[in-house]
């Protein structure tokens, strides 16, 4: 499964050009966002990412998140609309240096204390239980050959596992996930963000964006972003995230969907 990213501006139209390669081909996609349909032209460029958004609905919004830092989130307003009063602030940070990195509220060692442990990195790291942990949360089940390729070329890991028995899990088991996908200098994204039901509301997934954004930031990535979903925007907004700061949304195609099969089975190699 793979998806279009794009960007939608408040005014209406875009017509994105984007320039990565799908299967050796080249294509350009061009969108109308009144109706929400993805108008094709022939030559198309591709860009390919995984999605952890269930259900066939083509076009699907997420709100987009950007990381402006704690202090400056408390004091953004947002209208309704998603516009930020603060827009050229917005701006001219991106355009700079990176906000300070978000403080860790809980320790590793507190965690510990509590029979949970964080690991960078992928080695062990089965792919079979992260596919399980994707289930529990609702994420779709990937191809495992496919998400191991994807883990091998992620910038950043950082998972969560048990770090005893206990009644609710066994020892190493894995509790959480998530993951940065980024150019390693301009800009980073968060994907995938999982924790087991059973260990949800202990902040797992709390740290698991602290740690995430925090190494980014480090590193002088001054644009952090991700895709939330609706219910779990107040979260992220605590922990420094602003929303649509320059009134950009973000969508999802979905080849599975019927418009996406048809769009697929068209950029055939053999077929016009």
């Amino acid at each position: 499964m793979f998806t279009f990213q794009m960007q939608q501006q408040h005014y209406g139209l875009l017509h994105g050009q984007q320039k990565s390669m799908c299967g050796g081909q080249r294509y350009r996609v061009s969108t109308a966002v009144g109706d929400g349909v993805f108008h094709v032209q022939k030559r198309l460029s591709i860009v390919a990412h995984h999605t952890t958004t269930a259900g066939s609905s083509f076009g699907k919004i997420k709100p987009k998140l950007s990381y402006r830092g704690i202090r400056h989130a408390a004091q953004s307003i947002v209208l309704p609309d998603g516009m930020s009063t603060q827009k050229v602030d917005v701006l001219s940070t991106l355009e700079g240096s990176a906000p300070p990195p978000p403080p860790i509220s809980k320790s590793d060692e507190a965690f510990l204390e509590d029979g949970i442990e964080f690991v960078w990195g992928t080695k062990d790291l089965s792919v079979d239980e992260l596919n399980l942990l994707f289930e529990k949360v609702g994420f779709p089940r990937r191809d495992p050959g496919r998400l191991a390729t994807a883990l091998a070329n992620t910038h950043t890991t950082v998972w969560v596992r048990a770090a005893r028995k206990s009644r609710l899990a066994k020892e190493g088991q894995l509790l959480g996930f998530g993951r940065a996908t980024s150019d390693g200098s301009l800009s980073a994204t968060i994907w995938d963000v999982a924790v087991a039901p059973q260990w949800q509301r202990g902040g797992i997934g709390r740290g698991l964006v602290e740690r995430l954004t925090a190494h980014l930031v480090q590193q002088g990535i001054p644009t952090v972003t991700l895709y939330a979903e609706p219910g779990v925007v107040g979260l992220y907004e605590k922990l420094g995230f602003v929303k649509d700061p320059m009134a950009v949304k973000g969508l999802a195609f979905q080849s599975k969907s019927e418009r996406g099969k048809e769009l697929v089975a068209s950029l055939t190699p053999g077929r016009s």
